[in-house]
C-alpha cells in the first residue's frame, strides 16, 4: 500500500494518429511523472473520455478523420469544455492556429517538433494553474 503522502500522477490522453510520435510522447510524459493514455482516432478519444477522465488532453491538429479541433468541440458537447486543459500540437504554427487556439479555449499551443520535456514543463505549469 502506498503511503499518503505519495501524489497521484496526472493522467494525460495523447492524440495523435503517427504511432512513433505517440509512443514517443507517451514514454517522454512516463518518465516525467505523468500517467498516459493514447489515442491515434476520434473513436479512440471518445472510448479514453469513457474510460477516464484525463487531468488534461495533448492533440495534434492534423489527424486521419479528424483534427483537434474536432476534438476539442467533441469536448464541448460532452460539457467539459474548460475543465480539461487542452494543449494543441501543430506542425502548422500560425497567428490563425493561434487565434482558433485561444478562441477554443486551448491552454497552450506548441509547433512540433516539440520534445518531450518542453511538452512535460508545459503540462505541469498547465495543471498548477487549474
Amino acid at each position: 500500500m502506498l503511503p499518503s503522502t505519495v501524489p497521484r500522477r496526472p493522467v494525460i490522453l495523447l492524440v495523435d494518429d503517427d504511432a512513433d510520435t505517440l509512443e514517443m510522447y507517451q514514454v517522454g510524459l512516463a518518465v516525467a511523472g505523468f500517467t498516459t493514455l493514447g489515442a491515434r482516432d476520434g473513436a479512440s478519444v471518445a472510448r479514453q473520455l469513457d474510460a477516464a477522465r484525463p487531468d488534461a488532453i495533448v492533440t495534434d491538429l492534423q489527424l486521419h478523420g479528424v483534427n483537434g479541433w474536432e476534438v476539442m468541440q467533441a469536448l464541448k458537447r460532452q460539457g467539459w469544455g474548460p475543465a480539461i486543459p487542452v494543449i494543441l500540437l501543430t506542425g502548422y504554427s500560425s497567428p490563425d492556429v493561434d487565434r482558433q487556439a485561444r478562441e477554443f479555449g486551448c491552454a497552450a499551443v506548441l509547433t512540433k517538433p516539440c520534445i518531450p520535456d518542453d511538452l512535460a514543463t508545459v503540462l505541469w505549469r498547465v495543471l498548477s494553474v487549474t
